[in-house]
């Protein structure tokens, strides 16, 4: 066992010592045996095995070798003659008397200045916040019971709340709440092991439970802040957020199940309370959530994107009349990210507005290409709220159309329903006035949200794209049924509908059947370059897919 061969190591530590410490003893004596010079400068070098001692054993160790080295002297400085020791007397007392006082001085001195140490490290292995032990402490105990293969479970808990109780109701009774929650700790797991990451997170070594007996504890504990708990006269609730990772003997460092277990308690909602054991898989989203938000800058000015274009054809006038604009990421050394996820990311860390300005000066570029080549073919971009919400993006978009001459009716800006959840009083107002110049507003996934009817009746729109997944499902009657009165809805009104992903030949004829006006999906092309689409669009012949 690993520990056990610690308490080897320890062992020979000492024995290294003492061998050390007889080995410098004998050599300086022999030096001063054979110079006979017990009273010049070679006779000073006993301090060393002296300070040696005493550094190592404090006062006691420094005083013993004092008492060995005094000795050794005597029967030096006398050799076989008694008369010698007698004639030396003073000098050997005083000698006595100078090696112990160095050896207990400096053994004091040792010993003081590694209790000061101590309480230093001490220090700072105590929050100051809690007066609970830290981190400082907390990972070299656990290294220990890593070591020793102990099984156990470690537990997370974070009042996720407490920073806002501080803000908003008195920052004062901030320590009261602390007090309180530690007290509960102790008194329903009867345990004394208990630390602190900061002041309002905590970390449990649990021993001796079974999994699912410790996840009932907790969770009956998390339970006992659901109603508000009285503090100062002030009435909280606490929102406590629970993660929780087992150590089954494995050799695993300190840090990484200490990060496992804070991970654990990064699931599910923020402001819920709840017990969260570590998952693997959301370690891993968490790990590229990560490495993509601190990539994503780095690669736009990289220019490490590019744009691809998905085709989308006019079934009554049979031709293609337009294509949906996709961006690609493709990361040197790495693997590729859809857009799905990094788009998603892009609007969280807020990096999605430099992205839409990239793809839109980008795809303005590809299609003043195509003008040249005498292909007109209009485009559909994804627009996120924030940014049609932004009235200094939509100006840096109304400049970038006028100062290159294009006409606002050969880009569509393409929303999804989720956009409509956001300010809808200003969205609509926004959208009318994009509308009046001339974009078309194309609404992307109907069907899927909760705002579908809604859309149609209250959502200014030229376009709506049915989601991949009523087409995924035309066998059915009743998704039929559904899609024709979509299709003859949105017809009455004056609207535009396309089928996004048809794969098929008879998924093609059924929409053709229910009056769908327009295709897109892998049955024609999938997303293409922009020189592949062009030659795509040059060489198109419907009756090839009829």
């Amino acid at each position: 066992m690993k520990y056990a061969n610690i308490k080897d190591n320890s062992f020979i530590i000492k024995l290294f010592k003492i061998i050390f410490l007889i080995l410098t003893c004998i050599l300086i004596n022999l030096i001063i045996f054979f110079l006979g010079d017990h009273k010049g400068p070679w006779g000073q070098l006993n301090f060393i095995p002296i300070i040696l001692a005493s550094y190592y054993w404090n006062e006691k160790g420094g005083l013993i070798v004092a008492l060995i080295l005094s000795i050794i002297n005597c029967i030096i400085i006398s050799g076989s003659s008694v008369n010698a020791f007698i004639n030396n007397i003073t000098t050997i007392s005083f000698k006595v008397l100078i090696y112990l006082s160095i050896a207990y001085i400096v053994g004091f001195i040792f010993r003081k200045n590694k209790n000061y140490q101590q309480l230093i490290s001490e220090s700072y292995s105590i929050s100051h916040f809690t007066n609970l032990y830290n981190t400082n402490k907390l990972f070299p105990e656990l290294d220990e019971l890593i070591l020793k293969n102990e099984k156990f479970y470690l537990v997370f808990f974070s009042i996720i709340n407490l920073e806002e109780i501080s803000k908003y109701v008195d920052f004062r009774i901030t320590d009261n709440i602390i007090n309180y929650f530690i007290d509960k700790i102790y008194s329903h797991f009867k345990n004394e092991n208990l630390y602190s990451i900061n002041n309002n997170e905590f970390i449990l070594i649990v021993k001796e439970k079974d999994s699912q007996g410790l996840e009932e504890l907790i969770k009956q504990f998390i339970n006992k802040f659901i109603k508000s708990v009285n503090i100062n006269d002030y009435y909280f609730k606490l929102i406590i957020k629970a993660g929780i990772a087992f150590n089954d003997a494995k050799k695993i460092k300190a840090t990484e199940l200490f990060n496992k277990v804070r991970i654990a308690a990064d699931q599910g909602k923020f402001y819920e309370s709840k017990l969260y054991k570590y998952d693997t898989k959301f370690d891993k989203e968490r790990k590229l959530y990560n490495e993509i938000s601190s990539s994503l800058s780095n690669a736009i000015n990289n220019n490490e994107f590019s744009l691809v274009y998905q085709p989308i054809v006019d079934i009554k006038e049979k031709k293609i009349t337009s294509s949906e604009i996709l961006i690609r990421w493709y990361r040197p050394g790495k693997e590729e990210i859809g857009p799905s996820i990094f788009i998603k990311i892009a609007e969280e860390i807020g990096l999605i507005k430099l992205i839409t300005k990239w793809i839109a000066t980008t795809s303005l570029k590809n299609y003043q290409d195509w003008q040249k080549r005498d292909l007109e073919m209009k485009q559909s971009i994804n627009i996120s709220a924030d940014e049609l919400l932004d009235d200094s993006f939509r100006d840096w978009a109304t400049n970038l159309f006028n100062d290159n001459n294009i006409c606002c009716e050969s880009f569509g800006i393409e929303i999804t329903e989720r956009v409509l959840s956001k300010d809808n009083v200003k969205l609509n107002k926004v959208l009318k006035e994009l509308q009046t110049r001339g974009y078309l507003i194309e609404i992307d996934d109907f069907g899927t949200g909760y705002n579908s009817l809604k859309t149609i009746g209250e959502i200014p729109f030229d376009v709506i794209k049915i989601d991949k997944y009523f087409i995924d499902k035309l066998e059915k009657k009743e998704i039929r049924v559904i899609l024709s009165h979509i299709i003859n809805a949105v017809h009455e009104i004056g609207g535009i509908v396309i089928a996004e992903g048809v794969e098929t030949k008879e998924q093609f004829k059924i929409l053709q059947k229910l009056n769908c006006d327009k295709i897109q999906g892998f049955y024609f092309s999938k997303p293409l370059s922009p020189e592949n689409f062009y030659n795509y669009c040059i060489n198109f012949n419907i009756n090839t897919y009829l």
